[in-house]
């Protein structure tokens, strides 16, 4: 009865020498990324005493195993029988020394262990090793024990005693008081920390952060301590800036969404652009695409079988046509080729590809532009463009995963069971070993070299920018005469540069030899295992050549693992860009059915006004007044006082944050933001015009303008002179920004665009503070065109622009002190008095009597010039030294003495 018993118990013996180690392996893979996608493994709460003897333990279980092994090689040396046992027994030691290995690997490295993998692990095996064990015993043949015998027995109790000191050691330290848990050294965190508690690399005392830079021109402090850097370091480069600003991001909402899962579907906003909704002919080549990686798959098995049938034919294991198999093989290579499925699968994927780079550029583009001021004030231009342009690292997400790391994991797994039923499970161990190794070595070595990388790119940027510097300051350069000094800085930068950039190539070098040495070590294996089956007449010589064949074929599947993670990892950087951009919702929008503005004349009424752009501190307090159709307002004070959010406020870029503004008595936040702005005209202080032509620059108020209305439009601005002056004319471009024009030109020419539009109330913000005074006549006369006859608001500091304003408010911290025409608050001799008084450079006294000008009576009136007058005049304000009148008469100077030159009535020298 036993020995009829025995042959079912081998059967079963041999199923757990290989379902041992494939039971842990898996539990631990799917257990720790449940960790991953769960964040556990981002927790610091993890953190064990005993994590170093557990880890110990390991190694000496691993190396049970392999004492094991050895044992069973000298018992076949010694007995001259071989193989020494059955390849089960010797794989189930090889894979288990192997899955062990992972395990220590995993836990030796991650600096926030999830413990349950590990123990989970070890209580299966806790679980497996006496059923080996005892089954091993029961089939062995019924004789005297031999010395290799008590060895194996004695190896697997000690790995049977190690497998529970690790799990009691676990579960000792869990239950270890909170105050040990603090003090023991073995698990104090290997990085260092800075004040905060945050983590920092063992290196970073001895090298600078990336994209650090000193003052321009200046040396480097060897002594500074980076881990004190706050994170809006203004020396990093824009590109390090926007890695780190995505890089708190994607932390900030994997902490808000608790797993990588429901992080990912936050990404679903991205499906309908990257999934051709609603386009059936791209929908079908998306499946055709799927269907031609599938077919590869085959491919890639046949054509080394089909090469190994032909090595058969050669020497006549077959009775084949080898003519036959050749064209097999060529026809296989031909589909396989760039000429064949590829071909075809390109030309499939391309209109797929392109389409969901311009749905999801359009897309951002478009959501972009909807966004409201508060968004475009707080977003740099290049950090928006960088992010829309980002919209291709989503589909490349989505590629790399479904249309290259699963087809290549097929592939990964086809040849474990092809070769593994080819030539034995001995070879598909070899295959998994070697992947293994292969990853392994290949992750570690990109970890290492990911400081040097950014180091490099840091030090690109910096050359970069000592470049830009001085070709953009070259000026001020030889002006100051430091050539020979940006020459040496340049030198620096381009040293430090090459310096890097050898250390990571060098270090990619290494990699690449490690990675190739065990991809060789792996294929001698195999080769070795094939040729002793060939000659002991277990497989053919086309079966070695299919194996050379298809190991050739894993290499670029495994270089393509290997750099899957960082790949992965960037394009999610890049991706969270877009994505913060795209979740943002516009906070200025138009009610649900709200109607369009009804203008009837043009009042605009300011009711108790506040506003604040961070809900912290108020810009503007009880802001009240009325403007009457037709009437113009000016804001005067000082800078920051709030005049310009006023008119922003009125063009409705933000919200009052309490009272209401009104236009011919309906509430601004009531009516159609598109209605709104179209009865509105701005002028700006900075007017920003498209690298174009004139002519489509001023027809952009109206796009639908003719150029007869065009031509009037700037006729009414003075500027059509001097436009037809250009070389072409109205056709002339004026460059980035408008950069091609002078001051006047540009400001003439964004008022002729408003006079295009023909606004119903105008917005004067600055018009003509950065102009010469023969300039601002010009300009002046195409203002007095621009708001004739319209509510207008003028924010200015040249008050002798304004003085003719029908109302004029001062504005101090956002709050209005005083209002009235400018007679009025002249004889109020309040804020605004004070203000003009600076402005003519005269001081009045608080008793002293004003004319309606303004002026002390009996002192002859400053010539000021009065741009809103009609009259015109080349006349400047002189320049005057400060020194007051009393210090004059106390201590005369050249200037004050008598001169014998005559002067004309105009104040300037008579010719004698």
């Amino acid at each position: 009865m036993a020995d009829i018993a025995k042959p079912p118990l081998r059967q079963v013996l041999a199923s757990l020498h290989y379902a041992y180690p494939t039971g842990i392996f898996l539990y631990y893979m799917v257990t720790s990324t449940i960790a991953v996608c769960t964040l556990q493994t981002r927790s610091s709460e993890h953190c064990h005493p005993r994590r170093r003897i557990i880890s110990w333990l390991l190694v000496f279980m691993i190396l049970t195993y392999f004492a094991q092994l050895l044992t069973l090689v000298i018992q076949s040396i010694v007995q001259q029988v071989f193989p020494p046992a059955e390849q089960d027994v010797i794989i189930g030691l090889l894979s288990c020394a192997l899955v062990f290995g992972v395990l220590f690997a995993g836990l030796s490295e991650a600096p926030n262990p999830v413990w349950y993998p590990y123990m989970g692990s070890l209580g299966l095996a806790l679980a497996f090793e006496p059923v080996v064990t005892i089954l091993a015993i029961a089939v062995r043949p019924k004789q005297a024990l031999a010395y290799a015998d008590f060895f194996n027995i004695s190896a697997v109790a000690a790995r049977y005693l190690a497998i529970i000191l690790a799990l009691a050691f676990y579960f000792e330290g869990n239950c270890s008081p909170p105050s040990e848990k603090g003090t023991d050294s073995e698990r104090q965190s290997l990085l260092k920390t800075n004040g905060s508690g945050d983590h920092q690399d063992s290196d970073s005392e001895d090298r600078s952060e990336p994209g650090q830079q000193n003052g321009y021109g200046a040396t480097s402090d060897a002594s500074t301590d980076d881990s004190q850097s706050s994170d809006a370091d203004s020396d990093e480069s824009p590109w390090e800036r926007r890695e780190r600003q995505a890089s708190k991001q994607m932390e900030r909402r994997l902490k808000e969404n608790g797993n990588w899962v429901t992080y990912a579907k936050s990404f679903m906003v991205f499906f309908p652009y990257i999934w051709p909704v609603g386009r059936r002919a791209l929908q079908i080549r998306v499946v055709l695409v799927g269907a031609c990686l599938l077919a590869m798959n085959v491919i890639n098995v046949l054509i080394p079988r089909q090469l190994g049938i032909i090595i058969d034919c050669l020497s006549g294991f077959n009775n084949k046509n080898p003519w036959i198999q050749v064209l097999i093989f060529a026809g296989l290579k031909l589909v396989a080729s760039e000429a064949g499925l590829s071909l075809l699968r390109q030309w499939l994927w391309i209109p797929v590809e392109y389409y969901s780079f311009d749905a999801i550029s359009t897309a951002a583009y478009s959501h972009v532009l909807n966004l409201s001021s508060d968004f475009h004030d707080s977003k740099s231009s290049s950090d928006i463009m960088m992010a829309i342009q980002s919209g291709q690292s989503v589909s490349n997400i989505l590629e790399s995963i479904c249309f290259r790391a699963v087809p290549m994991l097929i592939d990964m797994v086809v040849a474990f069971f092809y070769l593994s039923f080819e030539l034995g499970p001995y070879e598909g161990f070899i295959t998994v070993a070697t992947a293994s190794a292969f990853l392994y070595i290949a992750t570690r070595m990109i970890s290492k070299l990911k400081s040097a990388r950014k180091n490099e790119v840091s030090a690109w940027f910096r050359e970069h920018y000592v470049r830009q510097a001085g070709i953009q300051g070259w000026s001020t350069v030889a002006c100051f005469n430091q050539i020979g000094h940006e020459e040496g800085r340049y030198s620096v930068a381009v040293k430090e540069r090459v310096s890097t950039s050898q250390k990571v190539y060098f270090g990619y070098v290494v990699a690449y030899a490690f990675q190739f040495l065990v991809l060789l070590s792996g294929l001698l294996a195999g080769a070795f295992l094939a040729v002793y089956r060939v000659t002991h007449g277990q497989a053919t010589a086309g079966t070695f050549t299919m194996l050379l064949t298809y190991w050739a074929q894993l290499v670029a599947p495994l270089h393509f693992f290997a750099s899957l993670g960082r790949s992965i990892s960037r394009d999610l950087l890049h991706a969270e860009q877009l994505l913060e951009i795209m979740q943002t919702k516009p906070s200025i929008v138009s009610k649900e059915g709200a109607p369009d503005l009804r203008f009837t004349g043009g009042e605009v009424r300011f009711d108790h006004v506040w506003f604040s752009y961070d809900k912290k501190k108020d810009i503007l307090k009880d802001i009240n007044f009325t403007a009457t159709p037709g009437m113009t307002v000016a804001f005067v004070g000082a800078t920051g006082a709030g005049k310009s959010t006023i008119l922003k406020l009125l063009d409705r870029f933000y919200d009052v944050t309490r009272g209401s503004i009104e236009i011919d008595g309906q509430d601004i936040r009531d009516v159609d933001l598109h209605s709104l702005r179209a009865q509105i005209g701005v002028v700006p202080q900075s007017p920003i015009l498209f690298d174009d032509t004139i002519m489509n620059n001023v027809r952009y108020a109206k796009l639908t303008a003719t150029d007869e209305e065009v031509y009037e439009a700037c006729k009414a601005a003075c500027i059509h002179e001097q436009i037809l002056g250009f070389s072409d004319g109205y056709q002339t471009r004026v460059g980035e920004r408008g950069i091609k024009l002078s001051g006047g030109e540009l400001q003439r020419v964004a008022i002729a665009r408003a006079i295009l539009k023909r606004p119903s109330i105008v917005l004067l913000d600055e018009a003509t503070s950065a102009v010469d005074t023969e300039t601002e006549q010009k300009i002046q006369e195409a203002l007095r065109t621009l708001c004739e006859n319209r509510t207008t608001f003028i924010v200015a500091h040249r008050l002798s622009t304004i003085m003719n304003a029908d109302r004029i408010i001062v504005v101090t911290g956002g709050e209005v002190v005083e209002q009235g025409s400018h007679e009025e608050l002249i004889r109020a001799n309040g804020k605004y008095a004070e203000l003009w008084s600076q402005q003519i450079f005269v001081k009045p006294k608080d008793k002293e009597p004003l004319d309606d000008k303004g002026v002390i009576k009996g002192r002859k009136a400053p010539n000021i010039v009065n741009d809103l007058s009609p009259e015109t005049t080349n006349s400047e304000l002189a320049k005057v030294n400060p020194t007051s009148n009393a210090d004059r008469t106390a201590n005369p100077t050249k200037d004050d003495e008598p001169s014998d030159e005559k002067l004309d009535s105009t104040g300037r020298k008579k010719e004698v």
